[in-house]
Parts: C-alpha cells; structure tokens; sequence
C-alpha cells in the first residue's frame, strides 16, 4: 500500500505542477477562447486531483486538512454563495454562470478543492518554491508573448495598443503580471545564491508587460503596494539600513506621482498612449462617472436584498432593474459592477463581502501580527503585504477571473501551510493509516465519483461550445440547414452552453428572416426554433430582460408584431429606465403603422436622457412618420444646429411618407460631406428626378461618371433617358 500511495503522492505533485500553465491555454475550437479552454482545463484537473487527494488522505492523515483563519473563511466565503444561490434570484446561473465567466458556485467549489490540495500537498517550503516558479517560469512565456504583440509579430486580440497576451484581455494580463511580480521580488529578498540577479530581468519583463496592458487600477496597485511594503519594511525591520533605503523610496515614490501630476499636460505625457490615460483620470471622465453610476446601482441592488445579495453571477439583474439612462454611453449588458466588493456583495450579501474580506484580513493576520511565529521575515511579511494591497486596490476598479483567483489562493494556500506547518524545511516521511475494511470500499466511490463528476460538468458544455463554434463556421458559409443541426445540437446537451447558443441562434434567425432568397420553410424552420428556445430561455431566467430583449427583437424581424410589443412591455415593467427596450418597443409600433403610439414610447426614451444623441434621432424619426414634420425638424435642430442629417433612416423616413425634397437635402448632405462618392450622386440624381430636377439630376451624373470612369456607359444611358424626357 505504501508503494500505491508515493505513486498517488508523485501523480499530485504531477497534476498541482500543470496548474500554474492554464495561463498559456487558448482553445479556438471552443466560444470564448481564451476562457472556457482555460477553466475546463482547469477544473477537469482538479477533479482528478481531488480524487487522488481524497485517497491519499483516507489512508495518511498527515494530507488532511488543517486549520487556519485562511481555511475558516474561505469555507465560510463557499458556504454563503453556497445559500445565496439556493436563494437567490436564478439558482441554475449562480452554479453554472456562462462560458464568458466560467465562475459561479461551480467555480468556487473548484477553488476550495484545488486550496485544499495545494495546502495539502504542497507541505514543504521546497514544494511552494516549485510551484511558484512555474509560476514565474509562465509569466515569462506570457511577457515574451506580449512583447511580440509590441513588436507587432502577433495580434493584440481586443484590437487596440493594450497588451493581453494569451489571457486576451488586458486587465487578466495586468493582475497576473502583479502577482508575479511580488512573487518575484519574493524570492529575490529571500535568496542568497548568486543567481538570485535573475529574478531582476524578469521583473522588468513583467513590470514593461504591466506598463503596457495600460491597466490603471493594476498599475496604481502596484506602485502603492510597493509603497505598502516600503512601510511594513520601516515598520518591522531591525536593520537601520533597511529603515531608511525603505523611507527613501516611500519617498521617490511621492515625489516622481508628484511631478507626474504636475507635467500631466506635457506633450511627452499626451504623446503616450499609457501616461495620456492616466493623465486623464479625473471624476469628469466618462468611465469614472460611468463607474460612480454603476456602484450607486449596485449599492441600490445590495440594499434590496442585504442579507444573502442576488446570488452569485446575477449582478446583470441589479443591472437592469435599477440602470441608469446615462449610461447610454457604455454597453448596455454588464453582468459585473467593475468593483469586486460591490460584486460580492449582489451576490453573497453583507455576510458574503465579510467571508470575502476575512480571506484578506486572516492573511494579514499571519503576516503582520504571526509573523515570527511562523518564520516570516520583515521582507516576506513586507513584500506579501504589498502584494495583497496591489489586488485589493485593483479590485477596486475591476473584477476577478480564473487566473487572478488561482493566484490569490495559492498565494494564501502559501501562507496557511507556513501558519500550520510553522515553516516545515524538510519533507516528513509518510505514515500509513491502513486496516479500516471501509476505505477500499470509499476508495472505489472515490473513482466513481470522479469519473461522474469530469462528465456531468464538463463533457456536455464541452460539445455544446464545440457545437456552437460549428453554427458559425456553417452560418459563414451559407450552408443555413446544416448550421441549424448545429445549434440545435448544442442546445440539446441541456448545458449552461444553452443560454449562449439561444442566444447565437437569435442573431442567426433574424438574419435568415430578412435574406429574400433563402426558401420560405427554412425560414420558417429557424423563426419557430429560435423563437420556441428564447422562450424557454425566458422561463428559465425569469426577471431577465436581455432575453424578452432578444425575443422581441426577433419578433420585429418576423413580423409578429403584437407578440414583440406583449414581451417588451413586460420587459420595461422590470427595466423601466432602460431606452433600448423602448427603442426595441417603438420600432414595433412603427412597423405595426401605429406611429401616435410610436411617438409616444419614443418620446419616453427620449426624455429619459436627452443629452443621448440616438435617442433624439429615433424619436425625430417617429415624428417623420407621424407627419410631424416640423416638430423632427426642430428636435434634431435643437442639438445638431441643423433640421437635416445625413443619415439613411431619415432618408427611408422622408421617402416612406413621400416628401421626396428633404431626401435631396439628405442626400446633398451626404456629398457635403463625402464629395468624392459617386454612388451618393446617382441616389441624388435619382431623387432630383422624382422632383422635377431633370437638369440637377444630368449634373450630379455627369459629376459620377468624372469620379468613377467604369460608369460612364450606364450613366451615360441615364442621361439620355433624361434629355428624352423619360425616367431611366
């Protein structure tokens, strides 16, 4: 037996040592590439994992676990999303969540597993170096990655100058990089060979990498948690030395923040595209206002419900019930409050953020106050410390992902094995608790349940992403039916993948129905599907408009009119300041020809916000088709200057209720702005003809054929049709 548990102890060593590469996952095939690959990878191990752990710990007590204030409240932190998704608004997304997230309940027990293994597992300070330099060993990988998206050799995936690596946002990548970078700076404090200057080349990898992610609240973080640790350091060190180097550079840091704010309107500061944004930060710019907004919603939110919050995942209800018409400016679905406290407490409550907060001050705890008990230095205490003042300050702007946890929780794994074990320098040899006739039998439950457990929750949202990924690729190709199976396969996994295809499907369908020559069945095939899973989508998150949304929009598209404006008006009693649903609401009436009803759900939206430009346009065009005329004229004059702009729905408004003159006035707009265009010119001249501007109309054509020589032929043509006094 004793030979079977070494093999089951190297095979964790093995699987925990893998851990610290999910950061390099990218999985094409699945949606959501840079997550989902990344999270199934990740939990798929730890349910192995945990299964050979429980094993090892059946048969040596030395693996079970111990407790700390860190364990405590982390299960503590488990057990209450644990009640707030039993009674919370949408039980099935706060466990599931979606492949965007990959969090919720599920998420949190994989986290709890994959601590207690760490912890256990991990029971040797030699171990913890290890795995921390895996760690370091991928930010490595990570940084040489970002520094060929700076060179321009790869793609920056979200498409502008921010790095984001293989994580594919830059916000994963800045929080990464500051883990590691403590880390490293860790280990630099802590060594005493000479290749201990190896750890500086790194930093600078990490810290150009961070720089260059342009994270603000990451980088903010970082300089105040190295400020942190500069304080910790004067605090507890015995070196005199020390005390001062650490004041000193408390110090700098004061004085170079100082004359960054001082020169913040030089032209060396606008000319960077990462200073300019912080050069910008000040509570009129459009996403500090955006984000007081969202956490005055979300204070609103944890008010209604104070005790247990929403449940996890459910922030995007809070959201929508108390949204803002201001925040017209920002997209219109967030599913998180871009403050992980405020996160917390929608999902967990009062009692959620406490479990939460209590992981920070447990491990402050060990570190500030049990620091010499359990061996830490002035330099672990200051550089640990600072690194959990760089997180938590960043949390303070952003929100958390897999990555970032797996990274706090080894870090705090890290420091509950030091408060156990009272710094453990040697492996302790294994002590076998066999003779029990129970545990083969709890061995063998052990194994099916982990086989169980791999399939239920990862197999089918595995397809169903596969799947889903395949609707696209035959929806790119034209091939409509063979797409089709494709959703509905991935839809009859039954998985959390569902909601997504839903909502693919949606897009999918409202696309077939507008395409004239698709075949009329298939067209009905896809509306009737997509319409009879959004429903069902409906029934299973109820409360949640962004489906009614989705539903409505496609009954728009199909025509079923009284069906859009019966789902929508249930959305807007659960979302009452959202405009988009009255813009959704309103373009059903304008279709129906109910354009008083029209006018009036718009001017709603309208007067909701009307500094939001949109808003004012879609009204005007309710106007227009009202045949109040004058009235358009004069919203669109009260904040354009001007009753006329060149927009084709206004074009398709004006020409709808005959008044072909203001479209040449659009039209002349148009070329105003884009003279060079020569299409712009034919619609000018095809407008001038319908109003008796024959010779204006030869002008503008024989203005085309200068601009575009291929359509002298057909214009030409045209112009003799003209002068023939017919209409070409």
């Amino acid at each position: 037996m004793q030979k079977s548990l070494k093999i089951i102890k190297y095979l964790l060593w093995a699987g925990i040592f893998f851990i610290p590469f999910t950061p390099l996952i990218v999985t094409s095939s699945l949606f959501f590439p840079f997550i989902t690959g990344k999270n199934f990878f990740f939990r798929i191990l730890v349910e192995i994992l945990l299964g050979l752990w429980f094993v090892l710990a059946l048969y040596d007590k030395r693996y079970r676990p111990r407790k700390s204030w860190i364990l405590i409240f982390f299960g503590a932190f488990v057990f209450i999303m644990s009640l707030a998704t039993i009674f919370g608004a949408n039980p099935y997304h706060s466990f599931w969540s979606n492949y965007e997230r990959m969090e919720g309940l599920l998420t949190y027990f994989h986290l709890l597993a994959y601590f207690l293994i760490l912890t256990a597992v991990l029971n040797t300070e030699r171990l913890w170096k290890w795995f921390f330099h895996a760690s370091l060993g991928v930010s490595a990988v990570v940084g040489i990655y970002g520094i060929l998206q700076m060179a321009g050799k790869l793609a920056i995936h979200q498409g502008s100058v921010r790095l984001d690596a293989t994580l594919g946002n830059a916000s994963y990548l800045a929080v990464y990089m500051i883990f590691n970078i403590f880390l490293a700076l860790f280990y630099f404090a802590k060594e005493k060979e000479w290749y201990k200057w190896f750890y500086l080349p790194l930093i600078a990898l990490q810290a150009i990498i961070l720089y260059h992610t342009a994270t603000r609240g990451a980088i903010l973080g970082l300089i105040g948690g190295l400020a942190l640790a500069g304080f910790v350091i004067a605090l507890f060190s015995k070196s005199k030395k020390a005390r001062v180097s650490a004041v000193s550079f408390i110090v700098l840091i004061i004085v170079l923040l100082g004359s960054f704010w001082a020169l913040r309107s030089s032209d060396f500061i606008k000319r960077s595209q990462v200073l300019s944004r912080f050069s910008s930060i000040s509570f009129h710019e459009t996403t500090t206002q955006s984000r007081f907004v969202i956490w005055k919603m979300s204070w609103e939110g944890f008010k209604e419900k104070p005790i247990l919050g929403w449940g996890p995942e459910n922030f995007n209800l809070v959201f929508n019930k108390y949204y803002q018409p201001i925040l017209y400016k920002q997209e219109p679905w967030f599913d998180r409050a871009h403050n992980v406290f405020f996160d917390h407490l929608i999902s967990g409550g009062v009692f959620g953020l406490f479990a939460y907060l209590g992981l920070f001050f447990s491990a402050l705890y060990y570190l500030l106050f049990k620091r010499k008990q359990i061996g830490f230095s002035s330099y672990d205490s200051a550089i640990l410390t600072g690194l959990f003042g760089a997180y938590f300050f960043n949390n303070l702007f952003v929100f958390d992902n897999l990555i970032s946890f797996l990274m706090f929780f080894a870090v705090l794994g890290y420091i509950h094995t030091r408060a156990v074990n009272q710094v453990p320098q040697t492996e302790l040899e294994p002590r076998e608790n066999v003779g029990d006739y129970k545990k083969p039998v709890l061995t063998a439950i052990a194994v099916a349940a982990t086989v169980f457990t791999i399939y239920a929750v990862n197999v089918p949202p595995l397809l169903a992403s596969y799947n889903l990924i395949g609707a696209f690729k035959e929806s790119a190709t034209r091939n409509f039916e063979s797409a089709l199976k494709s959703f509905q396969k991935s839809i009859s996994y039954g998985s959390f993948g569902s909601t997504e295809a839903r909502e693919h499907l949606v897009n999918f369908a409202m696309n077939i129905v507008q395409q004239p020559k698709i075949k009329k069945d298939i067209k009905i095939k896809v509306f009737e599907y997509a319409s009879s899973e959004m429903k069902k989508q409906i029934t299973q998150s109820p409360g949640d408009i962004r489906y009614m949304v989705f539903l409505g929009a496609l009954y728009n598209k199909g025509g079923e009119y009284d069906k859009a404006i019966n789902i929508l008006e249930k959305a807007i009693e659960l979302s009452p300041k959202k405009q988009q649903l009255y813009f959704e609401l309103g373009t059903s009436y304008l279709n129906k020809g109910d354009y008083k009803k029209a006018v009036k759900i718009l001017r709603t939206a309208f007067e909701l916000e009307k500094s939001f430009d949109g808003a004012r346009k879609i009204y005007a065009l309710s106007l227009i088709y009202d045949g109040e005329n004058n009235l358009a004229e004069n919203v669109l004059k009260e904040k354009f200057g001007v009753d006329v702009i060149p927009d084709q729905r206004f074009i398709n408004a004006y020409a709808r209720t005959g008044d072909f003159k203001m479209v040449a006035r659009i039209w002349e707009k148009f070329i105003e702005k884009s003279p060079s265009n020569a299409q712009y010119r034919v619609r000018l001249a095809a407008t001038y003809i319908k109003i008796g501007k024959r010779e204006e109309a030869i002008k503008q054509l024989q203005k085309a054929i200068e601009l575009k020589p291929d359509f002298k032929k057909q214009g030409e043509y045209y112009i003799n049709e003209i002068r023939a006094g017919r209409k070409p």
